[in-house]
């Protein structure tokens, strides 16, 4: 008996979201590569992405939204971790609560919310004139990367929150129990149990925000302004600013394969090795 009979009932209850995502997203995206390789409309050639390739702003670029993407996910790991591992211990009203306050800027403009860290730390922000009050001369805090990163962080520590509180509270309490009983103290616990279970949830967390931050447009253009680049920027320009479709193809291209090579990577080094039965 073939696959697909098997599970027939599976596919056909897929079948619309194939579909959907199809002609909304496959379709597309095939559309955009083959621009690049037909930028005339004649021949398939490979002669611009050689051009956008060899070109040594490009690669600049491309190593900062590797950069800032990574930065973002790593800080959004460490700030939400501990986060997850108290809600874990507290009673379901608080914790309800608490997951509110944490997702509260997913239900927010991604663009308001940047307007409010632009408030923050132009050069006249609110940090900058309490740094005046006090006698400080004003700090250099936007249009900078770490201002692209923290932005981002806030834009997405939601996501991670969600991603790591799902598999921490999987976590079978009867462990921690039988831990204790032979004598492990509450650090040996968390480094045998709670941080190998959890790897699921880290890594789930991880690829979300770091694709969400490789692509984002929003945030890196009100914080980052001209001096600091993302690729998904230069698609913006390329494409509506200097109306040059099959160079921002061709860089769109390059995001799509940089983001799915940096994603394959992680999930093979995080299924790997010991780790592997974890993921089963």
């Amino acid at each position: 008996m073939s696959a697909f009979r098997r599970h027939r009932a599976a596919w056909l209850l897929a079948l619309p979201l194939l579909v959907f995502l199809t002609v909304l997203f496959v379709i597309p995206v095939g559309q955009i590569m083959l621009l690049g390789l037909f930028p005339k409309g004649e021949g398939p050639t490979f002669a611009l992405f050689e051009e956008v390739l060899a070109d040594p702003f490009y690669h600049r670029v491309a190593i900062r939204t590797l950069r800032i993407a990574l930065l973002t996910t790593l800080l959004s790991l460490v700030l939400a971790y501990p986060v997850a591992l108290h809600l874990r211990n507290v009673g379901s009203r608080w914790q309800s609560a608490i997951v509110l306050i944490m997702v509260s800027p997913l239900l927010t403009s991604v663009v308001v919310r940047t307007l409010a860290w632009v408030v923050l730390l132009s050069n006249r922000g609110i940090l900058n004139q309490a740094f005046g009050a006090i006698g400080l001369p004003p700090m250099r805090m936007i249009y900078v990367e770490g201002a692209v990163v923290v932005g981002l962080t806030h834009v997405f520590f939601g996501y991670m929150v969600v991603s790591l509180m799902t598999s921490i509270r999987r976590i079978d309490e009867n462990l921690y129990a039988a831990a204790a009983n032979l004598g492990a103290s509450r650090l040996r616990q968390h480094l045998e149990i709670t941080l190998p279970l959890s790897l699921p949830g880290v890594l789930a967390g991880s690829v979300l925000v770091f694709i969400l931050a490789a692509s984002a447009y929003a945030t890196p253009s009100l914080l980052g302004g001209l001096r600091i680049s993302m690729l998904a920027v230069e698609v913006f320009n390329q494409a509506i600013t200097y109306f040059n479709w099959p160079e921002a193809a061709v860089i769109s291209t390059g995001l799509f394969v940089l983001i799915a090579a940096v994603v394959w990577i992680a999930t093979r080094v995080a299924e790997g090795g010991r780790r592997k039965v974890i993921f089963q």
